[in-house]
């Protein structure tokens, strides 16, 4: 149960205990009351407040509402902005809108004005009846709602649910924009803002290494591109007209293309996304792996038939980004987990979206080589073995960019001093072989016979030694490189026999 739910409980709870126990209460002292002279049962048409009562009880209840409307200030001063400073200042005109707590607040001045209201009626010979009991009835509901109202602000200021607030001002934005409420670049700006702020939330916990609000926060990016994705029919096509006000720091050429591809919105959830990524680099790896799966199914979900071109290509440009940045700072890990992301991203174009492929097959290789230049061999070799892997899917269910993924692979350099390039070409080759495809059998072998015949047999026992899928460190992946079903080692051990003995 969230805190919001949990203070409406406690509500209805007080409320009805009060409500039940303060009546039997005050029936019971009614029922058993007699008038000292008399001693005749008191109606309640005697009961009257008069002059010296109220007076009397003047100071107790202005004790009192004060007292409510210090522990509410004192409280929403301390949490409020405390919060605000962690992860966004808007959080404060968030607080200040929100309906609950306008009408607490103001309930409060105005229920602790409605005792000197009732007060000032006081006179000895007239004495307001109606406003002193109301003023005993709302004393207490004022202590009654003060609890729950406690919780609701705790709600309130949880970073999930700072989240979902702004997520909801964002929409409300786009909204406004499709109907027209606001000029054009009124609309602009107010959309951008609380982009702005969504982005805010998320760098802020990235900074503070919050992982669950760092993870919702990018679930609530991702959520925001779908949004833009289903308002975008009904904007007018001035609204995706963007200046240098909007695209701080962008050339004119840039400005130029974003304008014409309508995806100014998209850019500007993406450049939220880079710059978290950024700061999650060498902190946290987690963050790393969830920030570019997200990115890698919003780009699967854009590549579809119903889906939009540019901001597909948008998505992969961010892809590309957190490679290079990942392979820039020397991160083995992160670079890992990314060039893993892509991987799956191309495994899903080959079905849904096949002439994708060798476009993003060129920038997998681009950035192979890049890592290889820039000292990360491990992250050349990763990107030999998923694209072994690839082209063994395309070539399973005979798809068009097959020959392209097979033609990539070979195509790196350095394979008589790279075991592992040695192994995934290998392993591909047991494939072939076991299909009885010949020609691309014959391609992976003229490959492998520039390779000294010790590096050769060294990959084929290497390959044969790993009898366990899972790999022995936790990763992403989690599956072995090396590993080869039982069923085909004897296949990847005859291709490599085959080049063994050639020229014996």
């Amino acid at each position: 149960m969230d805190d919001r739910k949990f203070a409406l409980r406690l509500l209805v709870t007080l409320f009805s205990i009060a409500f039940l126990a303060f009546w039997a209460e005050a029936a019971w002292e009614f029922m058993r009351a007699v008038h000292p002279l008399t001693g005749e049962a008191v109606k309640l048409s005697d009961l009257h407040a008069t002059a010296p009562m109220v007076r009397s009880l003047a100071s107790t209840f202005a004790s009192s509402y004060n007292t409510q409307i210090a522990l509410l200030l004192t409280f929403i001063a301390l949490a409020i902005p405390i919060t605000a400073n962690m992860y966004t200042p808007k959080l404060i005109e968030i607080f200040v809108r929100d309906r609950i707590n306008l009408f607490v607040l103001c309930a409060c001045a105005l229920l602790a004005a409605h005792s000197l209201f009732a007060l000032a009626l006081s006179f000895d010979n007239f004495t307001g009846q109606l406003p002193f009991f109301l003023t005993v009835l709302f004393s207490i509901c004022g202590w009654l709602i003060l609890l729950p109202y406690y919780f609701y602000v705790l709600s309130f200021v949880d970073p999930l649910t700072i989240i979902k607030r702004v997520h909801r001002r964002v929409q409300e934005s786009l909204e406004d924009a499709a109907a027209g409420r606001y000029p054009v670049r009124e609309a602009q700006r107010r959309v951008n803002q609380r982009i702005i702020n969504l982005g805010s939330v998320l760098l802020r916990a990235v900074d503070r290494a919050d992982r669950d609000v760092s993870f919702d926060a990018i679930a609530t990016h991702i959520l925001e591109l779908e949004r833009v994705r289903s308002v975008k029919p009904r904007l007018p096509a001035a609204f995706f007209q963007v200046d240098n006000s909007i695209m701080v720091g962008a050339s004119q050429d840039a400005i130029r293309m974003i304008s014409e591809g309508r995806v100014w919105m998209e850019h500007r959830l993406a450049t939220q996304l880079i710059l978290a990524y950024k700061g999650m680099l060498g902190k946290m790896p987690d963050g790393v792996s969830v920030i570019s799966a997200a990115v890698m199914q919003a780009a699967h979900r854009e590549a579809r038939a119903d889906g939009d071109p540019e901001v597909f290509r948008l998505l992969v440009r961010v892809l590309n980004t957190f490679i290079r940045e990942a392979i820039k700072k020397k991160e083995n890990a992160t670079a890992y987990n990314v060039v893993f992301n892509y991987k799956l991203l191309i495994k899903q174009l080959l079905t849904d979206a096949p002439l994708q492929v060798p476009r993003l097959v060129e920038h997998f290789c681009y950035y192979a080589n890049y890592a290889r230049h820039r000292g990360l061999p491990f992250i050349y070799e990763l990107v030999s073995y998923e694209l072994a892997g690839l082209a063994e899917i395309a070539y399973e269910a005979d798809m068009e960019p097959a020959p392209v993924l097979l033609e990539a692979m070979l195509d790196f350099e350095g394979v008589e001093g790279s075991a592992a390039l040695v192994k995934s070409r290998a392993i591909l080759g047991g494939y072939f072989h076991e299909r009885g495809m010949a020609e691309d059998l014959a391609v992976i072998e003229s490959s492998l016979r520039g390779v000294p015949k010790p590096a050769l047999l060294a990959a084929r026992n290497a390959i044969l030694a790993v009898e366990n899928a899972a790999f022995w460190e936790m990763t992403d992946r989690g599956t072995d490189l090396d590993y080869v079903e039982p069923a085909r080692r004897r296949h990847v051990s005859a291709v490599i026999d085959r080049l063994l003995t050639e020229d014996q």
